[in-house]
């Protein structure tokens, strides 16, 4: 994870905003849930963290042995239609923004006109582009 992220972590985190960190073990069984391997920055996020984030950006991830915010939420979606190809890292409202597995781009959906849109060429700058808008934000 760069540098740029884990200072936003570091200077706005509080109290309960991660679930914190994940064994590999429970990483795999994500992944073979969801019969996928995570992209590498994705990965080293949950292992990391789990799932959370800073100043109101939720990222879907892995809370406990027992669950999966982003295994539950990919499968809803996968019956839907999405993509075996994605997995669901963040909803909000109308929006669902899905990470692709292989390309590692985010893809942001809307439920409406239900148009994709490759919005970030990476997790990470899927990651540092969302904390620094809601950082803007709190001012």
């Amino acid at each position: 994870m760069n540098e740029k992220i884990k200072a936003m972590i570091h200077a706005y985190q509080e109290k309960g905003d991660f679930t914190g960190g994940i064994s590999e073990m429970s990483i795999c069984n994500a992944e073979q849930k969801l019969n996928c391997n995570f992209p590498i920055e994705y990965r080293e996020f949950i292992r990391k963290y789990g799932s959370g984030g800073i100043c109101g950006v939720e990222v879907l991830g892995i809370e406990n042995e027992d669950h999966a915010s982003v295994v539950k939420n990919t499968e809803k979606y996968r019956k839907l239609g999405l993509s075996r190809e994605y997995i669901v890292i963040e909803y909000i409202d109308e929006f669902i923004y899905y990470l692709h597995i292989k390309g590692n781009e985010v893809i942001r959906w809307d439920e409406f006109s239900k148009e994709e849109i490759i919005r970030y060429e990476s997790f990470e700058f899927y990651l540092e582009d969302s904390y620094r808008e809601a950082i803007e934000n709190l001012a």
